[in-house]
């Protein structure tokens, strides 16, 4: 995917104004290759480009990443310098920027936008040059520089982390298909109606939501591949009046049924059949294979019932200003029309009735995914999940945490690692249906949980959970169990709780998703300071050791800090495996002394780190089950759990 690295691009954005950006790393150069778009006025090459790269992600560029992105792009963690010229006087621009957060833009874009100290403004023929900074944070998606006086500018803001324009798209679609999943599994309909698409449109985002997981080029495209290489047909009939010559062998009754009297010769060789005349024509039957079934007409009228919710989908987007979520749309519908222009759906006659009963639908290849789409997107009015909504948005014109969707994201993995593992049953507050349909309680800041049945191999029971925020506490009164905290409170991203069916403990594993992670950095979280050669006298040294390692020393105070806690451990979106306990490179450690080098004989390691990409391979997702699957055995085993006793 190539692009053009800048340094600094000047925008026009109407009435003689003009938005000036320029990154604060790097210095300018000539543009290696030149851009020729309406609106930009002038434009700078990067001359640092080489050492400012991060994950083939430069600080500012021109790229061309498909319709889901802008072309404009920017990059995450970066700082820019921004001047803009508006149309206004010098009193006037100070006076309406005291009055509004934010101004010359939106009050949404003042958490990342500082105007420069108003004294330092200055009038240029009749209008202000405001000068200020655009701090970007964690955060990715598309950055809405449009100012309130007028104009359009766009721009997107990548992440440097994740390959962002394969991997943040994945994300996006990864959570569309747990949604998806989840409507399945907890709702499985035995009849189909048919709701207007205006009914459909009422939860738009919902909608929205599973149109991406619907369009993905690994659903419907994939199962219409299935459809041509082998379509449903039905053998068919029909009656044609054919010379005589050109029979092979005539059907008695069929020419009894339609002989055309009004057609003969006096003579010929059937003249003793016909009394003296013989047929110019004689009726045959052909037999042929027709495209034109149920199943077909029902495949296109979705088809058709996609196309009309895209171009819904693309109209609301404009209405709202969701400029990527309508060029989202448009591919949609561009691409659904092609596909309906296919020479199979020529020959396919209008909808008449749904074939829900039809084998085709249910089980052939092809046509049980269409009929999966097509109760998907009827059910869209049934998910009800505000966070994934604002999530499916996508990149739908604000800049949005990355981390929070890795979150997420990684919250599905752990419980359907758990499904794999366990039999999964009702309580928690996770999941709850309702008269409104399904409800999804997934959100920062509050407390989530999924409940499962482990049973081991020996027949012994284990009652599961899966909590995501769950917030542990100090107690206010002295309790006997080991619960919450005996300090302070500690709230992992995600926290599973095994208690055996047999015993009152309750052991602990705890997770933290920290997406800004890279493969180098966690290993170096366990590099020792002379291993980084930094001098115990140096100060300097000391405070950057201590901060790379922040996350290294979460994973040890959730372990001690959180009672019963068994292990901790950090998810990160890398391209290696966890459960590494062995040298030159492990990512598991044990609390013993036996656990130098890796000779410890503990099941459950104390801290380590995991690599779960939404790309990565299967490898990544077993290590994490192996520890899973060997905590509940151990736990079901019988024995008690004993690490040290801090008696003496």
């Amino acid at each position: 995917m190539s692009y053009v690295p800048m340094h600094r691009i000047r925008f026009d954005v109407g009435a003689g104004c003009w938005i000036d950006i320029e990154t604060a790393l790097g210095e300018s150069a000539p543009l290696l290759e030149s851009i020729n778009v309406e609106g930009i006025l002038a434009a700078e090459g990067e001359a640092q480009i080489a050492q400012l790269l991060s994950g083939d992600i430069p600080p500012m560029c021109w790229r061309d990443a498909g319709h889901l992105f802008e072309m404009f792009q920017l990059r995450e963690d970066t700082d820019y310098y921004i001047d803009v010229l508006a149309p206004y006087p010098l009193d006037e621009a100070r006076s309406i920027a005291s009055a509004t957060p934010g101004w010359p833009f939106s009050a949404r874009l003042s958490n990342a936008y500082a105007p420069d100290p108003q004294r330092r403004w200055r009038e240029v023929d009749g209008k202000t040059l405001i000068t200020g900074q655009i701090r970007l944070r964690s955060q990715a998606g598309v950055l809405d520089l449009s100012p309130v006086f007028g104009g359009k500018l766009r721009a997107e803001v990548a992440c440097r982390k994740l390959r962002y324009f394969e991997e943040f798209k994945e994300l996006l679609d990864s959570l569309a298909d747990k949604a998806a999943e989840l409507l399945l599994s907890f709702d499985s309909p035995v009849s189909l109606t048919f709701e207007s698409t205006q009914e459909l449109a009422a939860n738009e985002a919902a909608l929205h939501f599973l149109m991406r997981h619907v369009m993905a080029p690994s659903q419907l495209p994939a199962s219409l591949e299935e459809v041509y290489a082998n379509p449903h047909a039905q053998m068919r009939e029909r009656i044609e009046h054919a010379p005589l010559d050109e029979i092979e062998e005539a059907d008695p009754e069929l020419v009894a049924d339609g002989f055309d009297f009004s057609d003969v010769g006096r003579g010929g060789p059937l003249a003793r059949l016909f009394n003296g005349y013989t047929p110019n024509l004689l009726p045959v039957r052909h037999s042929f294979e027709s495209l034109d079934t149920p199943e077909n007409r029902y495949a296109k009228a979705f088809l058709e019932h996609c196309s009309l919710l895209a171009r819904r989908i693309e109209s609301s987007m404009l209405a709202r200003r969701r400029q990527a979520s309508a060029r989202e749309a448009r591919a949609w519908s561009t691409s659904l029309d092609d596909t309906l222009h296919h020479a199979m759906w020529r020959e396919v006659g209008p909808l008449t009735q749904i074939p829900a009963n039809s084998q085709a639908l249910l089980g052939k290849r092809g046509y049980k995914d269409l009929f999966r789409y097509d109760i998907l997107l009827r059910m869209s009015l049934g998910l009800s999940w505000p966070q994934g909504a604002e999530l499916s948005d996508g990149l739908m014109g604000d800049i949005r945490p990355v981390n929070q969707i890795y979150e997420y994201w990684c919250f599905f993995v752990l419980r359907e690692i758990l499904l794999d593992l366990c039999l999964e049953t009702r309580g928690g507050n996770f999941l709850s249906v309702s008269a409104d349909g399904l409800r999804v309680q997934l959100a920062k800041g509050v407390s989530s949980e999924c409940r499962f049945e482990f049973t081991a191999a020996s027949g012994h029971k284990a009652r599961v959970s899966l909590f995501y925020n769950r917030r542990f506490t100090r107690p206010k009164m002295p309790k006997s169990s080991w619960e919450g905290s005996y300090t302070s409170s500690f709230d992992p991203d995600f926290s599973v709780r095994i208690s055996p069916m047999t015993e009152s403990v309750a052991h602990w594993l705890h997770f933290d998703a920290k997406y800004r992670l890279q493969r180098q950095q966690t290993e170096e979280l366990f590099e020792s300071a002379e291993q980084e050669g930094a001098a115990r006298g140096d100060y300097q040294e000391e405070i950057n050791r201590i901060h790379k390692q922040e996350d290294l020393y979460k994973m040890h105070t959730y372990r001690d800090g959180i009672l019963g806690s068994r292990g901790a451990y950090v998810l990160f979106p890398g391209d290696g495996t966890g459960g590494v306990s062995t040298n030159p490179k492990p990512n598991f450690f044990v609390r013993h002394p036996s656990a130098h080098g890796g000779g410890a004989a503990h099941i459950v390691p104390s801290v380590g780190t995991f690599a779960i990409a939404p790309a990565g391979d299967s490898a990544q997702r077993d290590a994490i089950r192996m520890l899973l699957l060997s905590a509940l055995n151990a736990a079901t085993d019988g024995k008690t759990y004993a690490e040290e006793t801090a008696f003496f």
